[in-house]
């Protein structure tokens, strides 16, 4: 099974947000499934005015829907409501 996740809160932050989604990716992979991330460092970036270390993604549909293609995911979660989510859940 592989599982595609889309989430703003991912690397080099270090929160509970990406610290559930590696321990729920080490599970999966022990249970047999695939999860891969898409996160904005796979994007140009902008930092959030408010709060820099936080990076908000310019990416556009059409490198949403190429991204999900590729990886032909049997399933999408949006963990996090961020610019590619949003996308990930119109394509």
């Amino acid at each position: 099974m592989r599982i595609l996740v889309a989430t703003d809160a991912w690397h080099p932050q270090i929160n509970g947000v990406v610290r559930s989604l590696e321990h729920t990716a080490n599970e999966a992979a022990n249970l047999g499934a695939q999860m891969e991330f898409l996160t904005p460092q796979e994007f140009r970036t902008i930092p959030l005015p408010t709060y820099e270390e936080i990076r908000l993604s310019l990416a556009t549909p059409r490198m949403i829907v190429r991204r999900i293609e590729a990886m032909q995911p049997d399933f999408v979660h949006v963990a996090t409501i961020c610019a590619p989510a949003r996308r990930c859940r119109s394509a």
